[in-house]
Formats: C-alpha cells, structure tokens, sequence
C-alpha cells in the first residue's frame, strides 16, 4: 500500500467534503438574505437561523481545509514490523475475540487530522483515526505482536475487545 496514492484518495474525499459544505453555505445565505426571509413578527427566525447556518459551514469549511494543507506538508514515515507505532502509521489488527477460521483484520492510519474516513484500496478497507481515538490511544508506542485490550462504553454496558497488532507499514 503506498500512503501517497491514499493521501491522494484522502485529500479528494475533503475537497468532495468542502464543495457539498460550500454549496450548502451559499444555499443557506440565499435563504437568509431573501426577501422572503425577512421577519414577519418577533418570532419569525428563519432568516437568522439559516445565517447561523451559513457561519457554522463556512466554520467546517476553514476546518477541512486546515486538514488538507496540514496533510499536505505532514511528513509520512516509513515503517517496519520492528518500528513502534506512531501518528502516520499505517496499522493491521485482528480482533481477537472473534473466531480463528474467519479472522477480523481491521486495517487503520493514524493521522493528526481527518479521522472517520473510509478508503479503499483494491479490496481493502483501510479507516483514518486521529490520535484522540480510544484505538489509536493505545496503538501508539505498540509494536507488531502486542495485544492491545480497548473498553468499549456501550448503551447496553461495557464490552472488552481484544486486538493483535499484525502489520505495520
């Protein structure tokens, strides 16, 4: 897998995310400053709410562009099964709770930005995290072969799940 061309897939998911936000801000100061938006009475707010809207996306739209310069200029390390994991790693676990005939192998890039995001390459999944993540919270400073042990908060209660470090590149 080479990071550049996921780099590449990651940063047009953003600039996708920043058009769709952008059309929805120019759509919502149409609405705000239409001449059917203005109030009728004291409570007749449409017109400050789609405002507020307006300034809310164009607050995501500073946001995701912040991501893309700052993975523009991040520095991606090359790593081995040897490296300890760090912030740009691009990580393997299988969840070991599961079945040993059908192993769930989970494939995760830490970043300092961005996480969430789902990308593919051929047949793989590989799904950002950012460092504030409970997974990637115990990731860092692992090494290929740990076992990491994440506790989960759930509406039906607490659930342990157990991961092995696979791969690291």
């Amino acid at each position: 897998m080479d990071k550049k061309d996921l780099l590449v897939q990651l940063i047009q998911h953003l600039q996708q995310e920043i058009d769709v936000t952008m059309n929805a801000v120019n759509e919502a100061h149409a609405l705000a400053s239409h001449e059917q938006s203005k109030p009728e009475n004291q409570y007749d707010t449409l017109a400050l709410e789609a405002a507020y809207l307006a300034h809310g996306q164009s607050e995501r739209i500073a946001e995701l562009q912040r991501q893309v310069m700052l993975l523009n200029h991040f520095d991606f390390l090359e790593y081995n099964d040897d490296s300890r994991i760090a912030v740009g790693a691009l990580v393997c676990v299988e969840e070991l709770d599961v079945e040993v005939n059908n192993p769930d192998l989970q494939w995760f890039w830490l970043l300092p930005v961005a996480g969430g995001v789902l990308l593919n390459v051929g047949e793989i999944e590989i799904r950002t995290i950012t460092a504030k993540a409970p997974l990637a919270d115990k990731l860092l400073g692992s090494y290929v072969g740990d076992e990491i042990l994440l506790n989960l908060s759930l509406n039906s209660g607490h659930k342990k799940k157990q991961f092995e470090v696979i791969e690291l590149l």
